[in-house]
């Protein structure tokens, strides 16, 4: 069991729920030993999430020499009792043509030549820690997620 008597499988769920698909999320990584953050497009799989960015971005550079990042994800200004969570994770730079090919949406031509753009990168990110918050009980229930090394 977890806190507040959810069972581990049912905040699992509830998570996967405000994750799943394409999301707007809040993206902090460390810079200089202080907190940068920006809005980036999530999409998952599971729960490991991926981010479709540019090989030069400020952000890679940053991850390169920190690998712990933070995600919020959920709640809208629309719906401001919308459950959302916030993701303690690791964060690492694919370029590899498989995962390029998995994440290619068509709006990303606007972008990028296409899927073998050497520009064109993916931040694979790896959940270590999740909070996941909903107006119901205003309490922070907690997944802590199996690392794997």
């Amino acid at each position: 069991m977890v806190k507040n008597g959810l069972s581990r499988s049912n905040l699992k769920k509830k998570i996967l729920k405000v994750i799943q698909g394409s999301k707007l999320a809040s993206l902090a990584t460390i810079s200089g030993g202080k907190p940068w953050v920006r809005y980036v497009v999530t999409r998952s799989e599971g729960l490991c999430l991926y981010i479709c960015t540019f090989k030069d971005a400020r952000k890679l550079k940053q991850i390169q020499k920190n690998r712990n990042i933070h995600l919020t994800i959920g709640g809208s200004m629309e719906h401001m009792d919308a459950p959302y969570v916030q993701i303690a994770a690791k964060a690492k730079v694919r370029s590899d043509t498989g995962i390029r090919k998995k994440l290619w949406l068509p709006f990303m031509g606007k972008y990028y030549t296409g899927v073998n753009d050497p520009k064109y990168v993916v931040l694979e990110v790896k959940p270590e820690f999740i909070e996941y918050m909903d107006s119901e009980t205003h309490i922070a229930q907690i997944y802590k997620v199996a690392v794997r090394r």
